[in-house]
């Protein structure tokens, strides 16, 4: 997805605007073994599964390197908000920092870069590292240093992205809900809204939960 005001996603998918159930929020699968960046949308009882963490405790490092610094309040209340949902049991946290970059390596790791397939008006990617099963043993999120990040609620935010892209992190795909107000797995950037988690992203995590 390579539009200035889209968040980069794990994969494409088309976003149904009518007669869409109360949650709508779709799964990644990919039974690729090794590093990807892409996978289908599918749902939470499709055949085949779906990508998934078996070890639900999962802790992330930053880079500190350019934009990275001074980011850990905003990426430790992204990784919050997702350890914080009603019947779930998925621990994310924030473990210091790291020289580490967007590469398979055994650290998940924040950073900011040009590239890591992150170029144009895409704003961040995450890319898993799948076992055999869809078993996700690492991820990596690459925000791209082309624009401006902040923490002071102005574009673009460093919360509201890394909140969406952990949900990428954890298995999760966009949503095709576009009600009001938007699941922060809703495709386009919109802003500081994007922090917090909606019943329907809430609903993804517990879909993983129930499933694996």
């Amino acid at each position: 997805m390579n539009r200035k005001t889209m968040i980069a996603a794990v994969a494409v998918a088309g976003l149904v605007a009518s007669a869409l159930p109360s949650h709508a929020f779709r799964m990644i699968q990919n039974t690729t073994v090794g590093r990807v960046s892409a996978g289908a949308a599918v749902a939470c009882n499709a055949a085949g599964g779906f990508a998934h963490w078996n070890n639900k405790n999962i802790a992330w490092r930053l880079n500190t390197a350019g934009q990275g610094a001074g980011k850990e309040t905003a990426l430790t209340n992204a990784l919050t908000a997702w350890t914080n949902v009603p019947s779930a049991d998925h621990v994310v946290t924030y473990a210091g920092t790291t020289t580490a970059g967007f590469t398979t390596d055994g650290i998940n790791t924040f950073l900011w870069a040009r590239g890591n397939g992150c170029t144009g008006s895409c704003l961040a990617i995450t890319a898993l590292v799948l076992q055999a099963g869809q078993v996700i043993v690492e991820t990596d999120v690459s925000f791209n240093s082309r624009y401006t990040w902040n923490t002071n609620g102005s574009d673009y935010d460093v919360q509201a992205v890394a909140t969406h892209e952990v949900g990428h992190a954890l298995g999760i795909h966009h949503t095709e809900l576009t009600s009001t107000p938007r699941p922060t797995m809703y495709a386009s950037y919109f802003g500081t809204t994007g922090q917090t988690l909606e019943s329907d992203d809430q609903a993804a995590l517990q879909c993983a939960e129930t499933n694996y």
